[in-house]
């Protein structure tokens, strides 16, 4: 399966290493560099790390211009994050995001944040979601990606998934996105109840015709993804690859045990990660172990697509996290 995009064809499922300033292992610049030099085929980029950024604008250009696609965030994470230290609730804003999409071309961009509100009815929320999203006129339509929040901002309130259903179906038939986006984290309590979550929601995209797909948001864990796409999920993101370290069974691991696991075995050749190889003589250094874990992903993303279309994914999740992960998808 593959979805075209401003010209771009992007194979699906997805796993896309996302690119951030808070508590990574990486600057966004640099980010940028290494994944352009590995062929990573699309990244995620938050709109607050592109404010007032025009050295990193460059390399998003660069990126794009080489046919790979980007994928801009709302910068609410960021923000949100950075405000627990500084609190600076204004730090973060709608004009900000807006000027930011203006000032950068992208290929996708995920929705500002919108969350319901403690006195909102369903129904009212409804409305109002539907008004704040139609304030994205100045994305173009084919590029943007509604992101549903199936929370309130601090997790008090969780929609049934009655409630669920209705938005992402409400907000599909209006709008005709190419994704809607909901964060891995309000799916459920567990896998179990995400991997359901998804389900319904895919199926009942289905059944209704939508061509509309769905991108989980803050999904990079390997086995976690893999368990999504299998409920229909056709899309992810995360920043495991430069805050964790992938072993030999795409398990990972504290990001400074890198010399104590073995790679995955390599299915799929990139030419730039042999050169790397060879002339990075630590093993330990920064540079070589983000490598390493890209390329891990890329192939790991490589054999999900191949077992999801033969019909062995569940074989596959067996074969490296064990037989509870793969009843997940056997049932």
């Amino acid at each position: 399966m593959s979805l075209v995009i401003k010209g771009k064809t992007l194979s699906l499922p997805a796993l896309i290493p996302s690119i951030s300033s808070f508590e990574t292992q990486i600057a966004p610049e640099s980010a940028f560099d290494l994944q352009a030099a590995l062929s990573e085929p699309i990244t995620l980029v938050s709109a607050y790390d592109i404010h007032d950024n025009p050295n990193l604008i460059k390399k998003i250009a660069q990126f794009r211009i080489e046919g790979k696609i980007v994928l801009m965030d709302s910068g609410g994470y960021e923000a949100s994050r950075i405000n627990r230290y500084s609190n600076d609730e204004d730090r973060w804003k709608f004009e900000n995001f807006k000027n930011c999409a203006a000032s950068c071309e992208t290929d996708l961009v995920a929705s500002f944040d919108y969350f319901k509100q403690d006195s909102q009815s369903f129904s009212n929320y409804e409305t109002d979601f539907i008004s704040f999203i139609q304030e994205h006129d100045f994305i173009d339509k084919e590029s943007l990606i509604p992101v549903i929040h199936l929370q309130d901002y601090i997790g008090t309130y969780t929609f049934s998934q009655a409630e669920a259903l209705a938005i992402c179906d409400r907000i599909v038939a209006e709008f005709s996105p190419a994704f809607i986006a909901i964060p891995e984290r309000e799916l459920g309590s567990g896998m179990a109840q995400k991997v359901r979550t998804v389900r319904a929601i895919t199926e009942q995209l289905a059944a209704t015709g939508r061509a509309t797909k769905l991108h989980v948001l803050g999904c990079g864990n390997p086995l976690s993804f893999a368990l999504l796409c299998a409920a229909g999920a056709s899309m992810a993101d995360g920043l495991e690859w430069c805050r964790t370290l992938v072993g030999a069974d795409f398990k990972l691991h504290h990001f400074q045990q890198a010399e104590l696991f073995d790679e995955p075995s390599s299915k799929i050749y990139n030419p730039t990660v042999e050169v790397i190889r060879n002339t990075v003589s630590d093993y330990k250094t920064l540079t070589l172990t983000l490598t390493r874990n890209l390329y891990a992903l890329q192939q790991f993303n490589t054999e999900v697509v191949n077992m999801l279309a033969g019909g062995h994914l569940a074989d596959f999740i067996e074969d490296n996290f064990g037989l509870k992960a793969a009843q997940l998808i056997r049932g």
